[in-house]
């Protein structure tokens, strides 16, 4: 690689001197911040090189700034074009090149065992050409899907008004009397196995949604059929990150079969006065997350809430029918957003096939 750029990190600014205005400034992973000044006048390709990040690909704006955390591809060589550069950097990886355990790192000198197949110009812009069209249908569809998420949001504020302020006076209950039942998982982490009972932790549970298949990991029956004795999940009950750098997110349990769950989610099993899709928008709220942390949470150094706590959680509660009607409404929404998501997968297929037969030398 070292052959056709010259990788070079350059002077790192702190935080303090970042402004709200100006030239972006690009870190680790994408503008950071502003600057009075830019070290770059056109788009470079940029490499992370310290950190859990460390490998991944952004291109920066023009009249950017590149900070120390970022290795930036200078003097890039007119035989090569930066688009067909990036998307073979992604395809390719950098896994290979990082060294350091306690802090990952990326050097110069680590990119010079980088090898680069390099067909005509002409060759590598129709090949970005076409991974641009795939990439910016994949990109729209995502695009689409967070807009099924911000109308759901919008939804709840318009039905229900904002859940920190409660203008509308909705009654006051604490969790604990909506709920019928509130535990959490198992404490001893058991040995994780390649099948058996699906066994869902805290890297599972996403904002509204459960994502099991991406990284699915099992526990034996006898395993499960202890922790079971504890904590019974069912489909449509909520699941609550309490334990973690990403305590505070719910989703809705959408598995049919028994499943498994370690202490870092908290199991939300409702009563007749609450609904599941309600309880979890409320639970999302940006507001009511961050008023949760600072009653609950102050001083902590960890991030966690006991199940006396979570308990204690006091929210709004407008009448069953209109919480029903609400879900109504988010069910209709989730239908629409499924179709997208199903178009989502057939477009990262297709990049994906492209991408391999791009750098198979296939696709042209």
């Amino acid at each position: 690689m070292t052959s056709v750029c010259h990788p070079k990190q350059w002077k790192t600014i702190s935080s303090k001197d970042l402004a709200d205005s100006g030239y972006p400034v690009f870190g680790a992973n994408g503008i950071i911040g502003y600057h009075h000044d830019y070290t770059h006048e056109k788009p470079t390709i940029l490499i992370t090189c310290r950190g859990a990040t460390c490998g991944t690909i952004n291109v920066s704006l023009p009249q950017s700034y590149v900070n120390g955390n970022a290795m930036a591809l200078d003097n890039l060589s007119d035989e090569v074009d930066l688009r067909y550069l990036k998307y073979y950097l992604e395809k390719r990886g950098l896994a290979d090149v990082i060294s350091g355990s306690a802090q990952p790192q990326i050097t110069r000198r680590n990119l010079k065992s980088v090898t680069i197949p390099l067909p005509p110009l002409e060759q590598q812009k129709k090949i970005a050409a076409i991974l641009d069209a795939a990439d910016a249908y994949r990109q729209k569809t995502k695009a689409l899907i967070e807009k099924y998420d911000a109308l759901t949001q919008s939804l709840f504020l318009e039905m229900f008004g904002d859940p920190v302020s409660n203008l509308k006076g909705w009654e006051v209950k604490t969790l604990n009397e909506v709920c019928s039942k509130i535990t959490d998982g198992t404490h001893h982490s058991p040995e994780p196995q390649d099948s058996g009972y699906p066994y869902v932790t805290a890297k599972h549970v996403k904002p509204f949604r459960l994502e099991f298949e991406a990284k699915p990991s099992y526990v034996n029956e006898n395993a499960h059929n202890e922790i079971y004795k504890r904590c019974t999940p069912e489909y449509g009950d909520v699941l609550y990150i309490k334990d973690g750098a990403t305590t505070g997110i719910a989703c809705i349990n959408t598995f049919n079969e028994p499943i498994s769950m370690l202490s870092s989610l908290a199991l939300l099993k409702l009563g007749g006065h609450i609904n599941n899709q309600y309880l979890c928008h409320w639970l999302n709220h940006d507001g009511i997350k961050q008023n949760l942390i600072s009653e609950f949470m102050s001083g902590a150094a960890i991030k966690r809430y006991t199940l006396k706590k979570i308990n204690s959680f006091k929210l709004m509660v407008p009448s069953i029918a209109l919480q029903n009607q609400f879900a109504e409404r988010v069910q209709a929404i989730e239908t629409q957003k499924g179709r997208a998501q199903s178009s989502l997968t057939k477009a990262e297929d297709l990049f994906n096939s492209l991408l391999q037969k791009a750098f198979k030398g296939d696709l042209l």
